[in-house]
């Protein structure tokens, strides 16, 4: 489970770790007892990933990573889930790596993330550019 403030969330996977070469140390991804609180108050729906036990379904799917200009020990990720896209955060300044954020981002924010995301497939690519290009 983790340390008393930590919890483990699940492993990075082999395809980000490929893809974010030399970045991180370790494996295992934690998130503080504090986070989780957070998480759990603004972002409900998404707490539910880890309620239940199923944040590696995000890890497993995810298309994508990029830098938020802000903050430069975090990556940012996107994952595809039933056609849905959620964004999530590694923090690697510390000794273990921590989730920073987990949201649905809007058709907006992904609009304004695209430019600097780096996708680890074209077809991931082709399907995110059709996603925020429609209009519904």
């Amino acid at each position: 489970m983790g340390s008393k403030n930590r919890i483990l969330l699940g492993f990075i996977t082999n395809i980000i770790i490929h893809n974010i070469r030399n970045t991180f140390k370790s494996k295992d991804l934690y998130i503080t007892k504090r986070k989780l609180r957070l998480i759990k108050i603004k972002h409900p729906n998404e707490f539910q990933y880890i309620k239940d036990d199923e944040f590696q379904t995000i890890l497993n799917n995810t298309i994508a990573s990029f830098k938020y200009k802000k903050d430069k020990t975090v990556l940012n990720f996107i994952s595809n889930i039933d056609n849905k896209f959620i964004l999530f955060g590694i923090s690697n300044n510390s000794y273990y790596l921590h989730l920073s954020t987990l949201f649905y981002p809007s058709k907006k924010q992904l609009k304004n993330f695209k430019d600097s995301m780096r996708f680890f497939s074209p077809k991931d690519k082709i399907f995110f550019e059709k996603y925020i290009e429609n209009k519904n």
